[in-house]
Order: C-alpha cells, then structure tokens, then sequence
C-alpha cells in the first residue's frame, strides 16, 4: 500500500465497540489520561484473558512505544492473534506492518490480503485503500469496476473520502457510465463534509454544469446521504 494511503492505528479507541468488559473499560479510561502504564497493564491482564480487543489495543501500545518499550515484534505477533479472530482493525494494522515492513519482513503479497480481509470484514479505511489500489493499478490489476465496488463500500459506512472517488469515477465515466451530474453530487457530498480535495474537484464542475445542472446534482446528493442513513437505521 503507499505510504499515503495510511491506516490509523487503533487508539482512536472507541472504534465500534458496543460493549466493554469492566478491565479493559478501566484501560480505555486510563489511556484517555494519558495513564499509559495503568492502561498498558490493564490491556495485558485482559489479553491475557483472551479478550480480542485488549489484545488488539496492546500491540498498538507495543507499536507506539506507550506504557512499554516499542515493540515492532511483539505488536505483530498481537495483532495476528486478534486478527486470527476476525478483528478487522488488526488486520488492517498487519497489511500497513506488512506493506512497510514494521516488526515482520516486507511482504506485499500478504500486506494485500491482509487488507483485503480487513475490508471484507467491514474496515472502512481498507475498503477505501482497495478502491485506491484498484483505481491506480497499484500491487493489482487496474480495475475500475472493482475500485467502485469497493468505494461504495466504504461510502455506506460514511468514510468520506471514499465519496470524492466515487465522484470523479463518474465524472471521467471510469468503471461506469460518464454522468457528470452523479459525479458532482458525490464530490458535493464529501466537500460539504469537509474533505479539501473534493472542495477542489467542485470548483472544477462550474466550466462543465449551469445552476440548475448543479442544483440537480445537489438534489441526488441529499437523496444518496438519506439513503445511506436509512440503511444503518434498519440494521440497528
């Protein structure tokens, strides 16, 4: 993967978990004190247990060197044991060691199907790295077709930069059908969230769309946006 196209290592520590256990509840109030040690020996404790996310939680301590010694090694003997269980943000951290070359030898064949699993286990950011993949022909063939499936993805689950590509597969007609009007509500979509380059790309439509086009274009974009809301309703 390039360098660029980075994961976060999971610290961002609230990622999709609706329950806790009370030690690694107690860890996770720790590390948001900057309690590395506390949270370092609380997150062992668990693991120890066998719970997949402490485990997960001390290899990134292990990775960045908080509460303990960095550990490239042992963080990725950590991860594989949760991702072994299907944690998908294990995953996606062993396709980045494995891409880079961090505590393992470099590898890109299993750096690509470690990010494969993690997107095929619900990883937004994996799902987006895959759309990059495919869309530039980067350790795999170039596949539109397969770099929009994969942007869709990660669309549904709100990852908005995976809506600026969406948008510029429509508007250059890669993969799909050249519409410049769904091309403009996806790129709409993710400048309204904030991403710089689609507010970019935007400027690029006032040469190509009239008011009205635009306004259409703006009209598709809330439809999308309230369908995908709809969607995540029905699962909860």
């Amino acid at each position: 993967m390039r360098k660029n196209l980075y994961i976060v290592f999971i610290l961002n520590l609230f990622w999709g978990i609706p329950y806790v256990f009370a030690d690694v509840d107690h860890a996770l109030k720790a590390y948001s004190k900057k309690d590395y040690t506390e949270a370092f020996n609380a997150f062992e404790e668990s693991s120890s247990q066998g719970d997949i996310l402490a485990t997960h939680y001390l290899a990134s301590m292990y990775y960045q060197g908080l509460g303990t010694l960095k550990d490239l090694n042992k963080a990725a003997i950590l991860f594989e044991k949760s991702a072994n269980q299907g944690y998908a943000p294990s995953l996606a951290n062993l396709a980045v060691m494995y891409a880079k070359g961090d505590g393992v030898n470099q590898n890109i064949v299993r750096a690509l199907e470690y990010q494969t699993r993690a997107a095929d286990a619900g990883d937004a950011q994996s799902q987006f790295i895959l759309g990059q993949m495919y869309r530039q022909g980067e350790y795999v063939q170039q596949h539109y077709e397969k770099a929009l499936l994969w942007y869709l993805k990660s669309a549904e689950q709100f990852y908005v930069p995976a809506y600026n590509e969406i948008g510029l597969l429509y508007a250059q007609g890669q993969g799909v059908e050249m519409d410049y009007i769904i091309g403009y509500a996806w790129i709409f979509l993710a400048a309204e969230k904030g991403d710089r380059q689609a507010k970019l790309n935007l400027k690029n439509f006032d040469q190509i769309l009239n008011k009205s086009q635009k306004e259409a274009g703006q009209k598709v974009a809330r439809s999308i946006l309230s369908q995908y809301e709809k969607n995540i309703k029905a699962i909860k």
